[in-house]
């Protein structure tokens, strides 16, 4: 990351590649992540305390992303492409391992 941002001018294409590895970095780690909440075995070592100060942590920092994604799609929107939203299907919804999740398409 640090050699990525070092330059001085960079150019449009050097950028545009500093993105992509910052977001292959952050999809890297988030797995990393999901992999280790979902082991039990792993998580059970953890005192609710521990628990917590990760969960606020992650938090506070999720909530800073979310903003900035906000913040950038009302600023950018009209440089991204429109998508049409499938409407939500109530039933199909329910049905689904993701119940009370919404859906993104």
């Amino acid at each position: 990351m640090k050699e990525l941002s070092s330059k001085e001018k960079p150019d449009r294409l050097e950028i545009v590649n500093s993105i992509l590895f910052n977001l292959d970095l952050l999809e890297r780690s988030l797995h990393g992540w999901r992999l280790w909440v979902r082991n039990l075995s792993l998580m059970s070592q953890f005192t609710s305390e521990e628990l917590e100060e990760i969960k606020a942590s992650l938090e506070k920092q999720i909530q800073t992303f979310i903003e900035y994604d906000i913040e950038a799609s009302k600023k950018w929107k009209e440089k991204f492409p429109q998508m049409q939203l499938i409407p939500r299907r109530e039933q199909e919804e329910e049905e689904s391992h993701g119940h009370g999740r919404g859906m993104y398409v």
